[in-house]
């Protein structure tokens, strides 16, 4: 199955629509975060002149200014491939999963 099946599958599943990141988009990652479990996903809602769509961490989230590290998209595959399958969830989303699993999708209202 393609990733894109796949991604499609998980926005079905959640009942989100199919939002397809773009090629140049940017996310953050806190890297210093990286192997600790839950993963989650946060998808941001864009306000004028922001470029960063998802907000990505592992295990307890930090108040820090730099927990965060932007990188363009297709560095994720490296960092952190367990979150391919969720990036089209649409603006609101976020999800916890784990390496076992684990997972929980939903919308913020």
């Amino acid at each position: 199955m393609s990733v894109i099946e796949i991604q499609k599958n998980i926005c079905k599943k959640f009942n989100s629509k199919f939002v397809k990141p773009s090629e140049n988009e940017m996310v953050a990652v806190a890297l210093e975060s990286l192997g600790k479990i839950p993963i989650t996903g946060i998808r941001n809602i864009l306000e004028e002149g922001e470029n960063i769509s998802w907000f990505f961490y592992c295990g307890e989230f930090s108040e820090d200014d730099d927990f965060f590290k932007p990188m363009h998209i297709s560095h994720l595959e490296n960092y952190l491939p367990e979150v391919i399958p969720y990036l089209a969830l649409e603006e609101g989303f976020r999800f916890v999963i784990d390496k076992q699993g684990y997972e929980d999708v939903w919308k913020e209202e």
